[in-house]
Formats: C-alpha cells, sequence, structure tokens
C-alpha cells in the first residue's frame, strides 16, 4: 500500500475509539545483528501485550515477516519470520495486534491468515482530495475564485499526506508573503514543489 494513505493514524485512532494503550513497536530496538536476540526481544513484545491488554502496532513489519520464499534469504530471516507466525498464531491477550506496510507483496502470504481482516488503503479520490485540502486550508481565508475541483484533479494520485503538506506549504507561502488569501497559485505552487 502506498506512504502516507493512513495506515499509523488509522491504527492509533483504532487504539483510541477501543480504549486501549497504543504500543508502537520500534523495529530499530527490536533488531539485532546477534543470532537469536532479535526472536527474545519480540518475544518480550507479545509477552508485554499479553499481561497488560492494549493495541499492539506492528508497523512496517516487513521488516519482520518478510516473504520466506526470497532467494536471496539467509537462516536468520526465515527463523525470524517463522517465530513472528507462531507467535501471532498463539497470542492470546486481550487486545489486539495491528500491523500495517508498504510493501505487502515482500510480505509472507502465512501472515495474512494471522489476522480476522486484512485492509487495503487506497490513494485518496478526487473527492477525497478536495475535502484534504478544504479542511487543511480551513484555518486560512482562500480565494472567492479558488478551483477546488480542478486542484484536486490537479493532485490526483497524491497520499492523503502528500495532499495536506500541499495546503500546509500553501498557507505558509501566502502567510510569508503577508498576504490573507490562499489562491490557487499558491496550491498549484505548493503541489509542484516550487513553494516551500
Amino acid at each position: 500500500m502506498a506512504p502516507g494513505c493512513g495506515k499509523s493514524l488509522g491504527a492509533e485512532r483504532l487504539a483510541w475509539n477501543t480504549g486501549l494503550p497504543l504500543r508502537k513497536v520500534r523495529f530499530d530496538t527490536l533488531l539485532s545483528s546477534y543470532f537469536g536476540e532479535t526472536m527474545a526481544n519480540l518475544r518480550k513484545v507479545f509477552d508485554a501485550a499479553q499481561a497488560a491488554p492494549c493495541a499492539l502496532f506492528l508497523d512496517e513489519c516487513d521488516t519482520l515477516a518478510r516473504s520466506r520464499m526470497e532467494r536471496n534469504d539467509v537462516g536468520e530471516v526465515t527463523r525470524i519470520t517463522n517465530g513472528l507466525l507462531e507467535m501471532l498464531e498463539h497470542h492470546r491477550g486481550d487486545g489486539l495486534v495491528i500491523a500495517a506496510t508498504n510493501l505487502d507483496s515482500a510480505l509472507d502470504t502465512a501472515l495474512f491468515r494471522r489476522f480476522d481482516e486484512v485492509l487495503k488503503i487506497p490513494l485518496p479520490g478526487i473527492e477525497e482530495i478536495e475535502r484534504l485540502l478544504r479542511v487543511t486550508l480551513s484555518a486560512m481565508e482562500t480565494d472567492s475564485t479558488l478551483t477546488w475541483r480542478d486542484l484536486a484533479q490537479a493532485m490526483d494520485g497524491m497520499s492523503g499526506s502528500e495532499v495536506v503538506h500541499v495546503g500546509q506549504n500553501a498557507a505558509k507561502h501566502c502567510v510569508l508573503e503577508g498576504r490573507k488569501n490562499v489562491s490557487d497559485a499558491d496550491i498549484r505552487g505548493a503541489a509542484m514543489g516550487s513553494v516551500r
């Protein structure tokens, strides 16, 4: 799935809506170059999630759940994937386990069977882009001639976070120039990267 489409935000909202604390796994501290240590660290994560209900968020889970069919595989990668699959299979905590990736094609296919739901989050459509732009710029005044739909169509193919970033940059540009109204040109310039 494309980056910037709200996977992390979705995990945060899911934790918020269920009243569970969000526990995000930081793979930079979990992974180790020492044989077996990554598995021991992963076991600690799942033991903690079993001991206290939480929403355990495995962001960028392709780091740990690489396909076991890869030709460039080293034995440790397969052991980590097998270990994660086993831990997911036997996890009986009272919380949730949420996984996200931008590289679903790199994941081991067995991972998908370990989850009750698998959601693909697409890029926003024209209507969603227009709404995101309007919300992002809602604290600013905009030119009455602003062509919201045309702007949204010009940004078709952008992720949600990219659209928000464009709106924020357009607003900053307007403020830095001492103007009160965000114009079409501000937004188009930010979308083209000419406005920072």
